[in-house]
């Protein structure tokens, strides 16, 4: 077993130091919620929530990031003590590569008694042990970011529904072999009866070529299907302000009918980019390739329904959705 796959993975070693100083994705939510109300003064109360929704969501998946990036510093600079503390001299077999490393380590913290080990030997062999290890979990903790980063939209939509009192379940999968549905409002048993009032939220923090994967989710034909995403603002990613293209949201809410749930100044940059883009087919048909200033034309004319912000989604159409279940 080479070092990697020691520190990587979900047996390697690195999982029980991210458990241990990170937690669960949704406490790093909860967590965020507590950061938000102590720094802003401003109690997550329903009534505050819905007073800013798309700013809440904003400040509280910002407040994570600054929590996830706090500790994981930590845990690259507490990996290997960690693992002395913890591991080493009980599970040896279980990590072979990483022990040897303890104790050639070990054997440099010896030879630091001898007058004879000079400046730069120590430098040089600390260097040599504990880089390659660094590198992997360095490199591993990136990839753990990604992962926790597409959690987080739907932990804090969670939460915000669950303040704001509205019914909803999630990760569920309503035929045997179906995929599985981030939130289902208000629940899957109304599928049944009434699947055109009913809502489905997928989340994604980016849309890349991912997004297909929600957009050919196999739900019933008739369910509302919405698209929850952070991307197009630099929130989560600074390169993401360029995920959006003509042809991508006429992909999404043209051909696939899925309503795009986004933030309030990406919506205005979507809509601005849409109208560019119908100027410059209308001028000069032949050089503007894709999307016909015609579609252009359709897209914005749906934007208002089919491109929604965070507060039009809680407050406009999940709200009629539970008004027609209440009745």
């Amino acid at each position: 077993m080479t070092i990697k796959n020691e520190i990587q993975g979900p047996k390697g070693y690195l999982k029980k130091v991210r458990d241990h100083y990170l937690g669960a994705t949704r406490e790093m939510a909860n967590a965020a919620f507590e950061k938000y109300e102590e720094e802003s003064g401003l109690k997550l109360t329903k009534e505050n929530i819905l007073n800013d929704v798309d700013g809440t969501l904003k400040n509280l998946l910002m407040a994570e990031t600054s929590i996830y990036n706090e500790r994981s510093t930590k845990i690259i600079s507490e990996v290997m003590p960690y693992y002395y503390h913890y591991i080493f001299g009980q599970d040896d077999k279980k990590y072979p590569e990483t022990s040897n490393y303890i104790k050639r380590m070990l054997e440099i913290y010896r030879k630091c008694s001898k007058k004879s080990y000079k400046e730069e030997e120590f430098i040089r062999d600390i260097f040599e042990q504990t880089s390659p290890v660094i590198d992997h979990i360095s490199f591993s903790q990136k990839q753990s970011a990604k992962t926790r980063v597409g959690d987080s939209l739907q932990n804090h939509l969670e939460k915000i529904f669950e303040v704001c009192e509205i019914l909803y379940e999630t990760q569920k999968r309503k035929d045997s072999g179906g995929t599985v549905m981030d939130f289902i409002i208000p629940n899957s048993a109304a599928i049944d009866s009434a699947p055109d009032q009913v809502i489905n939220i997928e989340c994604q923090t980016t849309l890349k070529d991912r997004f297909r994967l929600t957009t050919g989710k196999s739900t019933r034909a008739n369910i509302k299907r919405y698209l929850a995403t952070t991307t197009g603002c630099g929130l989560i990613n600074e390169g993401d302000v360029n995920d959006f293209s003509v042809d991508k949201i006429k992909e999404i809410i043209m051909d696939n009918n899925v309503t795009l749930v986004v933030f309030k100044d990406v919506k205005e940059t979507i809509r601005s980019m849409l109208e560019k883009h119908k100027e410059a087919a209308g001028k000069m048909p032949d050089k503007v390739s894709g999307i016909s200033a015609a579609d252009t034309d359709r897209l914005l004319k749906m934007c208002d329904k089919k491109i929604i912000s965070f507060e039009e989604l809680i407050k406009r159409d999940v709200q009629s959705i539970l008004v027609y279940w209440d009745n």
